[in-house]
Parts: structure tokens; sequence; C-alpha cells
């Protein structure tokens, strides 16, 4: 029977794209359901079913790009571009439902027989051997996603969860790291730990990433009676692997607990860095072995190569200490050209309060001889924008009237400088705790950027996620009761200290 007009199979080709693009990526059913509607709907809609893998049984999913038709296969593991795994699935249920062990050696061999570089003598590095035998009730690491991968050899992102369960005292992705060519698209990586930075070495050695994002990096205690893979040679391992560079652009480490002159042995080979940002966290598991506690050592991030970082974001759970922001630039070297960050344009940090960016505040202390223009001219003359989350807390009025005054003190140090900022601004202002205060004296602030050609504003943070309140009608018959979440205290910025 003729399609009517008004039927979506009857729209031309473009049109019906169209359509498509509006459908969310990640709505798995809609586009399965298309998918199965028709020749015509399966053709357009068979790449977006299988560009984004959701992560859950992956077994059943190499079975359908590996052991498909041959006229199908080569398309189906083409069109994956993103791949989102989650350890956590490993239930005995989805064991359960496991390829039969004939189908393991199909799958196995054909990446035996792909021309890939396998480690196959060493037992735990043997990629095929450990599939087919994979049949313990507990065993899920690292190794499992390395394999999987080798059948997406356009995958553009990888996304990771639950890494908490990998072996940490080991280096990971050494398989991929082999293997350059066949992952020449993968450019984006995000891991979610804890993880040790040593563990990710091998994946600043593949050509193709630009952007690492790591959650909960934390330089953590050995546990007992293991040894770690770097426990000899660390150094020499990581300059080997790293003698040409890496070719990472952006590095965010996020909830993070580093000990930065260990961890900068490994991020100073980082020579195309252009963004980092780094979340300060401390985090119960780290080791105590010569690493003092709090926000500390940031001026070793001047070790980076010198001409590439152009966007540094840093924050810290409790604000920084004296001097800290100062500390970042004052140089080893009294030199102009040998400024550490001699091509930053943004620097995004905090908290922050008067002291962060000198080591005894004139504000405080009266010193009238402590001269902002020593602090302006100290910026890297590249800066253009400098955002600070303000130290939020108690006396709010007071303390931001401070914080108002040595801004100001910048302003007329600027005017008389040769700096090329463009936009200053106070970010993350808390959202729930109410307008900015002193207003005038804001607005007067902003006045006086305006007339030196600088923006001047104040940003308040974002709301996303978890709702601030939540409503609850189990608690008592006939009320309706109102909960506090964790959302509305971190938005509300209610002081514990300062």
């Amino acid at each position: 029977m003729a399609s009517r007009p008004w039927e979506l199979v009857a729209l031309p080709e473009e049109l019906l794209l169209a359509v498509l693009d509006y459908i969310d990526a990640d709505d798995l059913s809609t586009f399965r359901a298309l998918n199965g509607t028709n020749r015509r709907l399966r053709r357009l809609t068979t790449d977006r079913l299988y560009r984004n893998y959701p992560g859950f049984h992956p077994e059943q999913f190499l079975r359908t790009i590996v052991l498909s038709p041959p006229t199908e296969r080569p398309e189906l593991a083409n069109d994956v571009r993103e791949v989102s795994w989650h350890q956590s699935h490993w239930t005995k249920p989805s064991r359960r439902r496991g390829l039969a062990l004939g189908d393991r050696h199909l799958v196995a061999n054909r990446l035996r027989s792909s021309g890939c570089i396998l480690n196959t003598t060493d037992l735990s590095m043997d990629l095929p051997g450990r599939f087919i035998g994979f049949s313990s009730e507990y065993e899920a690491h690292w190794w499992y996603l390395e394999f999987f991968l080798f059948f997406t050899p356009r995958v553009e992102k990888l996304l990771v969860w639950d890494v908490w369960q990998w072996d940490d005292h080991s280096y990971w992705f050494e398989s991929l790291s082999a293997n350059p060519a066949h992952f020449a698209h993968l450019s984006s990586i995000t891991l979610y730990g804890p993880l040790r930075l040593e563990n990710i070495v091998p994946l600043l050695t593949l050509p193709s990433i630009r952007d690492l994002g790591l959650t909960q990096v934390i330089n953590m205690r050995r546990e007992p009676g293991r040894n770690f893979a770097w426990t000899e040679g660390r150094d020499d391992y990581i300059s080997g692997r790293l003698a040409a560079g890496c070719s990472v652009e952006v590095l965010s480490m996020r909830e993070s607990d580093i000990f930065f002159p260990q961890a900068m042995t490994i991020l100073e080979n980082l020579n195309k860095i252009k963004s980092l940002t780094y979340e300060h966290i401390p985090n119960e598991l780290t080791s105590d072995s010569g690493q003092l506690g709090g926000f500390l050592n940031i001026n070793e991030l001047q070790r980076f190569p010198e001409s590439s970082l152009s966007h540094l974001r840093i924050r810290s759970e409790t604000f920084l200490a004296d001097g800290e922001v100062s500390s970042l630039w004052s140089p080893r070297v009294h030199l102009p050209e040998k400024h550490p960050f001699r091509n930053l344009r943004t620097l995004d940090i905090g908290p922050c309060n008067v002291a962060s960016f000198t080591n005894t505040s004139f504000i405080f202390s009266g010193d009238k001889d402590k001269d902002p223009r020593e602090l302006v001219d100290q910026f890297p003359a590249t800066l253009e924008t400098l955002q600070i989350k303000w130290a939020y807390g108690h006396d709010v009025e007071t303390r931001f009237r401070l914080f108002l005054t040595f801004l100001r003190s910048i302003a007329e140090a600027i005017a008389s400088s040769s700096s090329s900022l463009k936009r200053i601004a106070i970010v993350e202002w808390p959202a729930l705790a109410g307008w900015v205060p002193l207003q005038d004296e804001v607005t007067s602030l902003k006045k006086t950027y305006d007339g030196l050609g600088i923006e001047f504003d104040v940003v308040y943070d974002e709301v996303d996620g978890q709702e601030p309140l939540e409503t609850r009608g189990d608690v008592e018959p006939g009320w309706l009761w109102v909960d506090r979440t964790e959302s509305f205290d971190r938005h509300a910025a209610i002081p514990e200290r300062y």
C-alpha cells in the first residue's frame, strides 16, 4: 500500500535526517524502534543506533559487531564513535548472558589475526587468552575494556566509570599504547577514579589524545603486601615512554589530591598542554609519606613547558593561603623572558582572599608600602582574563569590602602598567546566598574598570544536578516535609570556617 503523504516514511531523505537530528543521541529506545520499522529507516538510523555504546552487555555487543554477517560487520564496528564503560555491570546475571566458548574463540581469533601488536608472552597481558578464559566471578579489570576497544577502531570518545575496581598498582592501557595507528581517532578520554597518575602513563603516549579528564587522582598509599609496577625505575620508565612529549592539550583533574613535586615528573612532559584544571579536595586514601596536608606546592606548576599553557583553573576546598597565587609565577630565574607562564591568557583561581595574592596583605596590615603594582607586574604579559572565586564565609560584608578595596588598588596599578587584562570577574558566587552585598561599591568598581577598558563582573554559580530542596509526603500524615539537600548547602555556601 502506498505511503500517505503525512507518514514519516514518505518524507524526503533530507527532511528525515533533519528530524532524526532532533532526537537525543542517548535515546536508544527511539532509534531502536525506528530501526525496525522498514529498510529505509534502518539504513538511516543504524549509524545513530551504534554511535554511542552505553556500557551494558558488552559480550552481546561484541557478538553483534564481530560475529554478524560479513556484509554488516565492518559497518557496525565503524559506526561506534563513543564508548561508555560501567565496570559495575558485571553481575551474575550478566555473566550468564556471556558468549559461549566457541564464540569466545572466534572473537579472540579475530583480534589475533588483526595485525595488532599484542603481548601474548605475559599471561596477564594476553588479551585474547584472557577473553577466552574469562569465567571468574570477580575478574573485571582493565584488560577487558582494552580487548573491547580493539573492535571499535573509529572510537573518538571514551568514558570509564568505576576504575576504583581496577588494579591501581599497575599501568593501564599498555596494549592501546602499543597500537597508536589502530586508535588514531581516539581523542577524548575521561576516567572516574580514584586512580593514581602513574596508572595512565601509557595513555599519554597515544598521539591522538587531545582531551584527558580525570576524577579523583590521588597519591594513594600502597596496600600491605603489594608492590607498585613502578616501585623500581619509575622515573626512567616515565622519561622513556614520554621522551617524545605528549599530545594532550586539555587536562582536568577534579576532586583530586596529588603531591605536585612527585606528580610533575609526569606532568612536565605534557609539552603541548594548553588548558589545565586542578580541583583539590583532601582524600583519606592519600599517602602521608612526605606529603604535607592542605593545598601546597602549586608553584611546582612552573615546571610545565613554559610556552604552551594558556588556560589555568585551580580550585581548593579551603581558601588559598598567603601568597599562594603569587607563588605560581614567582620566577626562579629573574628574567622577564623566563616567566613560567609567558603565554597564559586565562587564570581562574580560588577560593581567594586578599592574602592569597600577597605574602603580607597591605590592606589587612595597614602597610601602605606594599605597592599592588608589584603584583600586577608579576602577571604574565599575555594575561587577558582573571577570574577569582572569592572565599565566601563569616562576616561577609566586612571581608568583601576589603576584597573590593584590593581590586580597586589593582585597577589603579593597571592604569599605570602595560597589562593586557581585558576582563576581571568574581566567579561562582553562591547562587542561593542572596544578592552580592555592597551593590554601590560593586557598581563604582565596575565603572572604574570600564574607564580602563576592562570588563568587571560578578558571576553566580549554576545550580545543576540535584535540586536544592526536596519534598516528602511520607514523614507525617497531612504534612508536606521540605528537606535541604547537599546541593542547598553547597550553593548557599553556609560557612564552616575561614
